[in-house]
């Protein structure tokens, strides 16, 4: 008896009916991404070791870090990933996704990843890859999507950094380097002068012409204060023929008021210090916000430590709650100091239309002033 074909044994030389035909075919994909990455793992040490000494793209030190900043939100570090693919092993580039490999090693062409990328659908939305990135990542997959060490059985959560991440030269100890060496040694008064002098001379340039004493004082006083200096002062400095007369003036400027009232606008520029609310157009006073520009003036003029001078800013209050204000100058001072921490516009006070909306926006806008 001859079986209609829906119901032929599904074998060599039968055919498969219409509802079994997706499920062969995701099987035939898994079996063919489970060959290829077999495959990528038989050969990928020998692979790596053989090229450990040319210049090919590594996935850990040129490729990662691309991804991290362009695609890991999507594809490896959200709750779930999109289509199935996870970005942040190359053994998972290789098992690939729901619409199959992400890539075909020694072959960027034919690696989807580059073939989205290239159409401008991934990602699908903020700024693309620029070309230099482009480019860094089909090399490493036409150089056989290479990789700087064996990859790990699983990927910690708690600790998901590659060691060059790691590596970072912000999380990296301090060194003192030494001095460099420069052609026109005599230009260079102090290590600064080395520095800038080195970088200088590898660009073919030096140092300008020296300036005129009193052009000097003038460049000086005006950096320092903000202002020029009086007459009297040129003239003292001229006829000073002592010679740290310049280190004198400069440490002489440092102690001035002027100094800390020139130099802590720039903090309280960017800490977005006002003296009234700014959030509507009625733009109530703050009649005290004078105490936390008056006290980050002061911290400049003692030459206040910079992570004091953020602690205190950050948290004045918690730093000794017992004390009583009125009683310590010390302690008024570090509750001026979190003024810093009200300097956001500020509807909440009964200006604002939508009083809860100028509630979150106060948190928010303190939150990015903080960060």
């Amino acid at each position: 008896m001859k079986l209609h074909a829906s119901e032929q044994p599904c074998g060599f030389g039968a055919r498969a009916s219409s509802s079994d035909r997706p499920a062969i075919r995701k099987a035939a994909s898994l079996v063919v991404r489970r060959f290829l990455l077999a495959v990528w793992l038989l050969i990928g040490a020998g692979w790596n070791k053989a090229q450990s000494d040319d210049t090919a793209p590594r996935f850990e030190t040129d490729v990662r870090p691309i991804l991290k900043a362009h695609c890991f939100h999507c594809h490896g570090e959200g709750a779930r990933t999109e289509g199935g693919l996870d970005l942040r092993l190359v053994r998972f580039h290789l098992e690939g996704g729901d619409s199959g490999p992400a890539i075909v090693p020694a072959d960027s062409g034919a690696s989807s990843i580059v073939q989205r990328v290239e159409a401008g659908e991934m990602p699908p939305e903020g700024k693309g890859l620029s070309e230099a990135e482009r480019s860094t990542i089909a090399a490493w997959i036409d150089a056989g999507a290479l990789t700087v060490r064996p990859e790990p059985e699983n990927i910690d959560e708690q600790l998901p950094w590659t060691p060059e991440e790691l590596d970072h030269w912000a999380f990296r100890d301090l060194q003192r380097q030494a001095t460099p060496n420069v052609r026109m040694n005599a230009r260079a008064r102090g290590p600064v002068d080395a520095w800038l002098l080195a970088r200088l001379e590898a660009a073919g340039q030096t140092f300008g012409s020296e300036a005129a004493p009193a052009e000097l004082l003038r460049r000086v006083t005006l950096d320092l204060t903000g202002l020029p200096p009086e007459p009297d002062e040129t003239r003292r400095y001229l006829a000073d023929p002592r010679p740290d007369a310049l280190e004198r003036n400069v440490d002489r400027l440092l102690a001035s008021p002027a100094f800390g009232e020139r130099w802590a606008r720039r903090w309280l520029d960017v800490a977005g210090y006002a003296d009234s609310d700014g959030y509507v157009s009625t733009d109530p006073v703050r009649p005290w916000a004078y105490r936390y520009r008056d006290w980050v003036i002061d911290a400049f003029d003692a030459d206040l430590p910079f992570d004091e001078f953020l602690v205190t800013q950050l948290a004045g209050d918690e730093l000794d709650p017992s004390a009583d204000a009125t009683q310590s100058a010390t302690r008024a001072a570090q509750l001026a100091a979190t003024g810093f921490l009200r300097n956001a516009p500020d509807g909440t006070a009964g200006g604002s239309d939508d009083p809860l909306q100028a509630k979150h926006d106060v948190v928010a806008e303190t939150i990015k002033t903080v960060s």
